[in-house]
């Protein structure tokens, strides 16, 4: 495996884990939801914000599952790196878009710019890795 191959699968294994504490974190958000009963923070019953909390975490986490998932077999066999390689370009280019334009508003979004930094080296190193396959010698 390539340097870029390798890098690959560790950001990819970080967002697997990242998943996975997404996963438990809506698990409890969904569990507290289902256990409280009338209690109320700002007039909105607490079981409707845990299930809508605990519902998109849940989500969250099932689509960077997969993801991560495609690109540790994009990182093992550069030749399937294809679905990866599209998904994370379209993510980067579009959240670098939204961070130039938070930045611009003169909005300082530390958590978003983070995502955004790790966002945009996944597709640094999937562009590689797809490099590697030939792809651009044969698609200018």
């Amino acid at each position: 495996m390539s340097v870029w191959q390798v890098w690959l699968r560790r950001l990819c294994i970080v967002m697997i884990v990242w998943a996975v504490l997404e996963l438990a974190f809506g698990v409890v958000f969904w569990t507290v939801g289902s256990l409280v009963e009338g209690a109320r923070i700002a007039g909105v019953e607490l079981r409707s914000i845990a299930a809508s909390v605990g519902s998109t975490a849940l989500v969250s986490a099932a689509f960077n599952l997969v993801i991560g998932m495609l690109g540790i077999r994009g990182a093992r066999n550069p030749y399937k790196i294809s679905l990866f390689f599209w998904i994370t370009l379209a993510d980067a280019v579009l959240t670098a878009w939204a961070m130039a334009s938070n930045i611009s508003s003169g909005i300082i979004d530390v958590t978003g710019i983070v995502s955004g930094l790790f966002i945009i080296a996944l597709a640094v190193c999937t562009w590689q890795v797809r490099g590697q396959t030939g792809y651009f010698d044969e698609h200018p």
